[in-house]
């Protein structure tokens, strides 16, 4: 009797793990699955990436109609609005009219060049003309070279030019409300830098991203137009720090990392200064 009763018990047991490596494996089998799915979703948004990065390159030539040409059949065939095509296209369109404005503005000083009288040994006064004339040439050139900035996301706006609170003429697209933009939206600098992000009444104000013409960037948060809270700033050399910022500057715990990814410093730090060293 205790024999059969022996029997019984390891058969159970038998039967019990099996039971339990069945569906241990079906479970398994179901992540697997899942996670071959969103590897593949994940496949797909990277290569729609790729492809409107292809597209914006256009737009830092000066293609602006085969690149707004390429934006809109994009549109077509995404539904969702994830990769602010409609903004691209708005301020593709306006780049397009300004670059339209230039060379016609360029036709017309050419045309005056070319009228100037040309004798063997020129006068004072047409040479100084001609400087003029050179200059203005010129300086539409650099004002037109400015505005073929790189730029990207979210949904359509409309369009602003004002000043920032240190006198830099801004070339504004994105969401307007009392006249001033306030939400998502995108800021070409006379400068030739790029801020893209969130707005409130003309300053930035909420997640954003802002690039130097030198190659240098900043990601993180901003707060009455300057970097508060937490960001991290890229030099092109590969260098970065990624912590805390007030008022534009390094202030709170942050980390500097060298062009290899090693941590260099880490700690306190106040007014741009590391003033406490912690290495964990």
């Amino acid at each position: 009797m205790k024999k059969n009763i022996a029997i019984y018990v390891i058969l159970a047991a038998s039967i019990g793990c099996s039971l339990f490596y069945f569906i241990k494996s079906n479970s398994l089998t179901k992540q697997l699955e899942e996670a071959q799915v969103q590897q593949g979703q994940i496949s797909e948004e990277l290569g729609e990436y790729e492809k409107l990065a292809i597209i914006d390159s256009m737009l830092l030539e000066g293609k602006y109609d085969s690149a707004i040409e390429s934006y809109t059949a994009s549109l077509k065939v995404r539904e969702e609005n994830k990769m602010g095509i409609p903004l691209r296209i708005a301020l593709a369109q306006k780049l397009a009219q300004v670059k339209s404005g230039v060379n016609a503005k360029e036709d017309s000083v050419k045309a005056e060049l070319d009228s100037l009288p040309k004798p063997e040994i020129a006068s004072a006064r047409e040479v100084r003309k001609y400087d003029s004339l050179n200059f203005t040439l010129e300086k539409t050139k650099v004002q037109l070279a400015r505005l073929k900035k790189q730029m990207k996301d979210k949904s359509s706006g409309q369009y602003l030019k004002f000043k920032s609170a240190k006198g830099n003429l801004m070339h504004y697209v994105g969401k307007v409300k009392n006249g001033k933009a306030n939400g998502y939206g995108i800021a070409l600098l006379d400068s030739g830098s790029r801020y893209e992000g969130q707005w409130a009444d003309n300053q930035r104000d909420g997640e954003g991203t802002f690039y130097w013409p030198d190659g240098e960037y900043y990601i993180g948060t901003y707060k009455n137009d300057k970097r508060s809270g937490f960001g991290t700033y890229y030099w092109p050399n590969g260098e970065k720090y990624a912590g805390q910022w007030k008022e534009d500057k390094r202030s709170g715990t942050g980390k500097f990392f060298d062009s290899d990814g090693d941590l260099v410093a880490g700690g306190e730090w106040s007014d741009d200064k590391l003033v406490e060293i912690n290495d964990r």
